[in-house]
């Protein structure tokens, strides 16, 4: 599994290892971290964007091929598209190519649907790609090498995925950004009206969906969200009523490449793998905001990443 040691893709796995899967894990370490990786599996230290990758990826000769690797951030993608392409484009390409030359039984994607669909309501796998930003139109590149590569594969479009230990200084992560300015205590700064909406999801709810596509019999692309809209001032609301605060809320104007509206339909996924997201919002808050207690208690001298987005400028809700 490429990108095994970030937020989605440690979560995925540790429920690898937990089944008593083999598991492999490849991973620069850039967004990501080593203690992330699940104890039981075997990390390799490399750059999907490196075409040596090819021969690593193959050596493994794995049996399925998770491809969860990715230049995540919007705002960096507008900044520097070509390092978007490399990274998100000819690594996917790197890693198809070293999986089938591995002799790989499946290939799964991780892509991003917001980012392809653009400014949705209801979208679903049909629905025509409409990408905002060169990080959508790279992912949407990105799918077409896997589908275009004869092997029986499987894409996961997530909408906008949230949960314990995820980043608040990279850009999708609206629930960690807002979360963590509202536990240190520190402003809240929102681009445009606030009434722009997200599919959010919970990160173990997408796990148990990349799960079944893993062991889907199909060849496909899967919608993986709630169905539901939430928007980024009703969020900011529900945090604040768990947290028990109130927000000092800073307007900036929106940013190119920003979303309005984003919801998916997962009509399809629950008709033909029989998956349903488990998580409703709150709760699905409260268990994060639960565990990233018990994280902080265990680690006392613990940094959130909130105060600093990449480019260093306090991190915003989009």
């Amino acid at each position: 599994m490429t990108g095994g040691a970030g937020f989605i893709g440690s979560r995925i796995g540790r429920a690898l290892v937990g089944r008593r899967d083999d598991v492999t894990v490849l991973d620069d370490l850039s967004g990501g971290s080593r203690e992330a990786v699940p104890t039981g599996a075997r990390l390799i230290e490399a750059s999907v964007a490196d075409s040596s990758v090819i021969r690593v990826v193959a050596g493994v000769r794995a049996e399925l091929v998770i491809h969860a690797a990715a230049q995540v951030s919007v705002l960096r993608s507008l900044d520097a598209p070509e390092g978007d392409w490399l990274v998100n484009v000819d690594g996917t390409r790197h890693v198809v190519e070293g999986a089938r030359a591995g002799g790989a039984r499946r290939f799964v994607f991780l892509s991003s649907g917001g980012a392809i669909y653009g400014d949705s309501d209801g979208a679903a796998e049909s629905s025509p790609p409409a990408p905002k930003s060169p990080y959508g139109r790279s992912k949407l590149a990105a799918e077409s090498i896997v589908t275009t590569s004869r092997l029986d594969h499987g894409i996961a479009r997530l909408a906008n995925v949230y949960g314990p230990r995820q980043r608040s200084d990279l850009e999708g992560g609206v629930v960690a950004i807002l979360t963590d300015r509202l536990l240190d205590g520190l402003p809240v700064e929102i681009h445009g009206s606030g009434r722009h909406t997200r599919d959010l999801v919970h990160v173990d709810d997408v796990v148990n969906a990349v799960l079944e596509i893993c062991g889907a019999r199909a060849t496909g692309t899967w919608n993986v969200g709630t169905g539901q809209a939430t928007s980024v001032l009703d969020l900011l609301h529900r945090l604040e009523r768990l947290i028990g605060t109130t927000a000092h809320v800073e307007w900036r104007p929106a940013r190119p490449g920003d979303i309005t509206s984003s919801r998916l339909s997962i009509e399809r996924i629950g008709r033909e793998l029989g998956w349903h997201p488990r998580w409703e919002l709150d709760a699905g808050l409260r268990a994060m905001l639960d565990e990233m207690a018990v994280a902080d208690a265990r680690e006392p001298g613990l940094v959130r990443s909130a105060s600093a987005s990449p480019d260093g400028q306090p991190a915003a809700a989009s």
